[in-house]
Formats: C-alpha cells, structure tokens, sequence
C-alpha cells in the first residue's frame, strides 16, 4: 500500500483526481490507525478465533432475522444483496465496507466528526467488479470484489456509493494498487470550510432530517 501525507485541500483534490487515479473508489476513516480495511463484522471480538464457516453462519442467521422482521418496514421483495445492504446501512455488521466515486464525500467521513486523530481516505479500483444480477447469492462469492448497489434510498445515491465484499470479513485488505492519504487534525478547519463551499456537509451527504438538523447547529454555532 502507497502511503501519502496530505498538506491542504487542494492538494487532496489534486492527487485524488489525477489521471493515475482514473476508475478508483474510495474510502474515509476518522482514525487511520484504528480503521483498517476490515468489514464490521470481522471486527468483532467474539469472530476473532471464529472459524470462517462459524462466522458464515451467524451473519446468515442475523440477515435472516433482519429480512424476516423488517420487512414490513421496507418492500419485501428487495434481493439478497439489496438486504445486506440495507443491513448494512442500519449498522447490522456483515462482510461489506462502504465505499464512494466521489473522493470529496469520502473526505467528508474522513474529517468530519473525527477528535484529534490522522484521518485517512483509501483508493482502490477495485478491477473483480460483481454483477449482483448474475451472482445472486452475496455468500457465493469467493474473491473481494466492488458492486453499485442499487438507490433504495437517498443516502446511497447522494453519497454515490459503491460497496465492496470481503468474502474472510476477518482479513484487512490490502493490495500493490491500494493508496492511503494521510489527513492531519490540523488542517480540520480549513478543510471543513471548503467542504461546504464545495456542497459537501451533512445536509447534503445525509439527505433526511437528521443531516438537515446537524447542518443547522453547525451554522447556529458559527454565528
């Protein structure tokens, strides 16, 4: 993995969107040594001396209680992919980590809420790239790969989502294509202000009330 330490906005903006960097997605973490490449649910304790066949099992079973008691919430003819996903994205650990194409909206989650520690955005491009249609069974597939899931709800469009899955949610990926940029505390600030001039801010990348709430005590505090 290449490691690059960020010195400001626009030199974040112009290493992430150089020519070399063409068809990459990417990633936010608030805590760059804490926050490796793991999927949630490889990160749990009690799957640490898990068998993968172990883990297998207690994912299918939590996706299956996710699926069975939360239909009436939800239209219940959502695929298999389209559940874990939404498992996901209501903070059911399984083997897929969130990724974005918009490098300004991984910076977002890489900053934002932090306290005090070196952020970082990983790239990656990711070239296994599943078609969800064909392989219909996210349990099926045997080697990490990205998809785009599908816009069942605003916050997957807006933060132009892409997803990958890790079929050994214990393993931390890594590889010779893979790029880190180190974001320093001390460029939080500046960093913050240009966000939102460039439209990025939690009204914008989470478009329901609570972004539009957070978006509101921010302005009411800097006034």
């Amino acid at each position: 993995m290449k490691s690059i330490k960020i010195t400001s906005f626009k030199d974040y903006v112009e290493q992430v969107c150089s020519k070399s960097l063409n068809g990459y997605i990417f990633r936010g973490v608030a805590d760059f040594k804490a926050h490796t490449l793991v999927p949630s649910i490889g990160r749990l304790s009690k799957f640490q001396k898990a068998t993968l066949a172990d883990i297998n099992k207690e994912e299918k079973h939590w996706l299956k209680r996710f699926r069975l008691e939360g239909a009436r919430h939800v239209d219940a003819s959502l695929t298999a992919w389209e559940w874990m996903v939404l498992a996901r994205h209501h903070g059911l650990p399984v083997r897929l980590l969130d990724w974005t194409r918009n490098p300004l909206v991984a910076m977002y989650f890489a900053v934002w809420d932090r306290s005090g520690k070196t952020a970082a955005v990983y790239a990656e491009r990711f070239k296994n790239h599943i078609d969800t249609e064909v392989t219909s069974d996210p349990f099926a597939v045997k080697k990490v790969g990205k998809f785009q899931p599908a816009h069942t709800s605003a916050r997957i469009a807006t933060q132009a989502s892409m997803l990958t899955i890790h079929p050994d949610p214990t393993e931390t990926y890594t590889s010779n294509t893979l790029q880190c940029f180190e974001i320093s505390s001390k460029l939080d600030t500046r960093v913050k202000e240009q966000l939102r001039r460039c439209g990025i801010h939690p009204a914008s990348v989470f478009p329901d009330l609570d972004g539009l709430a957070k978006s509101i005590r921010l302005d009411g505090s800097s006034s």
